[in-house]
Formats: C-alpha cells, sequence, structure tokens
C-alpha cells in the first residue's frame, strides 16, 4: 500500500518558497543558517539513482510523483552504460560478455533517448545550468542525466560533446566492465588507476561543464583525478571504512569500500562523498544496515559527517541499482530519513547541507553557465 505523500513543494506557499529560495542561496554561497526547516521542509538530492530502470518499469515507476510528493529537488538518473554486458553472481557484478565495436555508443543513446522522453512526458525539468539547480531547490523536481561508466565514449573523448549535447552533466567514469578509462575496483587492476585517456577524460569533463564521479575507482584512480580536476569532484555512492576494499575481497561489497583517508581526500577538495542506501537481512561490521532500516541509514551518514565534516557529505541511494538488499527503496523512505536526521537532533545548517546543498554546490561548481 502507498502511503498518502506528504504536500508537495508545488503546494507550499508563495512566502515560504521565498524564504527556502533566499535560504538555498545562502547554503550555495558558504553561508550557515538555521531555522527556516521549521517552516518548510528540507529538499532531497540524490547523487546515484536508477529509480524505474530494473524493477520497476519507467513509464509507470512513480518516479516523477514521488519526487514531487516528497520534496526531491535534485535526482542524478543514472543510465548504467554496461548494463547489457554484465550480471549479478553471488560474488558480486561481473562481465560476461564482450560489447562489440558500435554496441555501447548505440545502448548509451537509445538508453538516454528513453529516459528524455520519460522526463519530457512527465514534466520534470532537465537539469543543464546553474540556474536551473537554483530553480529545483527553490521548488521544482529536477533529473539531472548522468552515465554510470563512460563506456558509451568507445575510447574516444570527443564523443562527450555529442553526450553533453543531449543534455549529461554528471559522469561516473567507470563501473564493471573492462574499459580504456581506467581500473575499478571489483576486477584485477591493469592500467595503474586511471590510463592516461582517462586523466584526459577528466581534463575534458573539466573543460566541458560536466561533474565527474570516482564511484567504482581505485583508489590510484581517485589519486590521479583529484591531482588533475580543478573544480570538486565526488564519490557518488558506497560506503566508507578505514582501509579500502581490494578486487580479491569476497564479496562485491567489501570491494566497493571508499577508504577514510581517500573520503578524506575528496573532501579536502571541496568534493562530495555520498552513502548508498544498502541494507543487509545479517548486518555486519561495517556496512550495520539492515534491510528496509531507514534510521540504520541515517545513522550512517551522521557517523560520516563526523568523520569528514558536515559540507562533504550526501545522499547517493543507488535505489534499484542495490536489488533486493535495501535500506531505502524509493523516495518516501527517504524523506523518512530526513527525518531521523532531524529527530537526531542534528544542525538544521548539517541536514541542509546533506540533503542537498552538498551536491547542488559540487554540481554548479562544475557547470560553465
Amino acid at each position: 500500500m502507498n502511503p498518502t505523500p506528504l504536500p508537495s513543494f508545488h503546494n507550499v506557499a508563495m512566502i515560504n518558497r521565498r524564504k527556502l529560495l533566499f535560504s538555498a542561496s545562502a547554503l550555495l554561497a558558504g553561508a550557515s543558517f538555521s531555522g527556516y526547516a521549521q517552516s518548510v521542509r528540507v529538499p532531497i538530492s540524490d547523487m546515484h539513482s536508477h529509480y524505474g530502470m530494473f524493477s520497476r518499469k519507467m513509464g509507470d515507476s512513480g518516479l516523477a510523483e514521488e519526487m514531487r510528493g516528497q520534496g526531491i529537488a535534485l535526482v542524478a538518473w543514472k543510465l548504467v552504460a554496461d548494463a547489457r554486458w554484465i550480471r549479478s553472481t553471488d560474488k558480486g557484478i561481473v562481465q560476461v560478455s564482450e560489447p562489440a565495436p558500435g554496441e555501447l555508443s548505440r545502448y548509451f543513446n537509445a538508453a538516454l533517448d528513453r529516459m528524455g522522453t520519460y522526463v519530457t512526458a512527465q514534466k520534470l525539468k532537465v537539469v543543464l545550468t546553474k540556474a536551473d539547480v537554483d530553480a529545483c531547490i527553490a521548488g521544482e523536481s529536477g533529473v539531472v542525466l548522468s552515465s554510470e561508466g563512460a563506456d558509451f565514449l568507445e575510447g574516444r573523448l570527443d564523443n562527450l560533446d555529442a553526450a553533453y549535447d543531449k543534455g549529461l552533466r554528471h559522469l561516473q567514469l567507470v563501473h564493471y566492465i573492462r574499459t580504456p578509462v581506467g581500473d575499478f575496483q571489483t576486477t584485477e587492476p591493469v592500467h595503474n588507476g586511471l590510463s592516461a585517456m582517462g586523466k584526459q577524460l577528466v581534463e575534458k569533463c573539466g573543460a566541458q561543464g560536466v561533474l565527474v564521479d570516482l564511484a567504482h575507482c581505485t583508489s590510484a584512480g581517485v589519486d590521479q583525478a583529484l591531482a588533475i580536476a580543478k573544480v570538486p569532484v565526488i564519490w557518488s555512492h558506497g560506503w566508507v571504512d578505514g582501509d579500502g576494499g581490494d578486487w580479491r575481497d569476497p564479496y562485491g561489497h567489501m570491494k566497493r569500500r571508499l577508504s577514510l583517508a581517500h573520503a578524506k581526500k575528496i573532501a579536502a577538495g571541496g568534493g562530495v562523498v555520498g552513502l548508498w542506501g544498502l541494507g543487509f537481512s545479517r548486518p555486519g561490521p561495517g556496512w550495520a544496515v539492515g534491510l528496509g532500516d531507514t534510521r540504520g541509514y541515517a545513522k550512517e551518514i551522521a557517523s560520516l559527517v563526523n568523520k569528514i565534516g558536515a559540507d562533504h557529505v550526501a545522499i547517493g541511494t543507488d535505489i534499484e541499482g542495490v536489488g533486493p538488499s535495501w535500506s531505502v527503496n524509493n523516495y518516501t523512505h527517504l524523506r523518512s530519513v530526513v527525518d531521523h536526521l532531524q529527530d537526531m537532533k542534528l544542525e538544521s545548517s548539517v541536514i541542509e547541507r546533506v540533503a542537498y546543498g552538498n551536491y547542488a554546490r559540487v554540481l554548479k561548481a562544475a557547470m560553465k553557465s
């Protein structure tokens, strides 16, 4: 049964809308403030979502209704660039076939077109500019067209131009298939981090105005990207542990660990680390969040804030990407997470940054206009 949604952002009184726009502008400028959330619900941004792509049929997924009903301002809606060539196993996700020349580009363009059709039909805002980010924080619901993996480039940097023209504004460099871009966490490395092409891609994204997402990169790749990038970068989804993951770890989620040292490096560059909405029937050491455990997810967010600072933590749910192992699986769940953060008495300015401000800030920093 679907719970009754909270009142839509679009029904907030105009005076509250003006307060929110003023407060959001102050936040993105780096100012500290508190108290406005007592009259206006905190907007939410999700740095990594596959809502409507796997377990739901996109056309009737309810994504747009959930975004509006739950005050979701920004969603990085991630197509999975290598989805056709990977499979989930008891050891994690692995590559099962090799794409033929041209297949990756065709798959990407078809998927991006389907996403664009949905966004247009549902009258969601496509986030292309800094002004669009501001409009979404002020009350609209917007989609940041994103790709999990740069595989569609097929080794050609100039292919990014066409993707940008189609609306791509957020690019994760690697995922689960072998790529000329660089190494990824779950397979034995062959590039020693990013390849020469991968390093050039970081530069190209910076020049183009595309946010660089280092999720799934190896520690060497993170270090190399941070040395190149001239604007903040993100790790959109995953979890942080004392030591980073290793491709020889026995389980996929263990391989996907970001070390605390590298989380701090991303933060030192002004970047943001997103925590995923993973949940296990038997939570263990490290990621101790259970199935459907929205409060446990909120606790992990608060814990990471204490470790790397409130300016550098965000939400990256990986909705539908974590399969049946989820702590959040829709935006009603995610609204509950923010409610839990408020119940935990985190300062309102901290919640605002984590819930929406940090992703909005780095997205705008990456954009050229």
